[in-house]
């Protein structure tokens, strides 16, 4: 019987772990053989840390920065993003959130159950503390950056799509260009 073998590497990376997975299959036939393993395409190199609810968060990329164009309205800067890999909404970009955020119709489309989500107090910036369910987001992709269980909160009277928050921010070294309205986004 034929023995498949995969090749992982692991690199530490400052509390996070970086894995490369590079794969040939092998044939043997008693032995145990290791080879270095052979590629063909791209190799997508991704980050992961724990968020402290058990979720791992992962982030990938095809390659190392990635510029995002911001649509600018009035004073806020809107990014395209693709929500669990169907629902596509514009989100505000807010540094200043903790979170990401959603609306609850953005939940429901995504069959978020907002009900068992832990509930939470958040100060907007206009002053006002509003509640809201803590759920997870499963993947959030930016452009061609995506995170894997990004936090996330439901507004109780949500009437924006939504904000992109530090929960997904935090994940890269970013900058913000007004002059040229675009997020840049890179490989921490």
């Amino acid at each position: 019987m034929p023995i498949i073998i995969l090749m992982i590497a692991a690199i530490s990376l400052s509390g996070c772990v970086a894995t490369r997975i590079a794969g040939k299959t092998m044939e043997t036939t008693g032995k145990l053989a290791f080879v270095t393993a052979k590629t063909v395409g791209k190799v997508a190199l991704g980050t992961a840390k724990f968020t402290g609810k058990g979720l791992k968060t992962a982030v990938n990329m095809a390659r190392g920065k990635e510029v995002v164009p911001l649509d600018k309205k009035c004073n806020s800067y809107y990014v395209d993003a693709i929500l669990n890999r169907r629902v596509k909404t514009k989100l505000i970009l807010d540094t200043g959130c903790t979170d990401t955020q959603i609306a609850p119709d953005i939940a429901r489309k995504l069959g978020i159950k907002t009900t068992s989500g832990e509930q939470v107090s958040c100060m907007l910036a206009d002053g006002r503390t509003v509640t809201g369910r803590a759920v997870n987001i499963r993947e959030l992709k930016v452009g061609r950056a995506r995170v894997s269980n990004v936090r996330a909160i439901v507004l109780d009277d949500g009437k924006e799509t939504g904000l992109l928050g530090m929960s997904f921010l935090n994940n890269f070294v970013f900058k913000v260009d007004p002059e040229k309205s675009e997020l840049v986004l890179q490989k921490r």
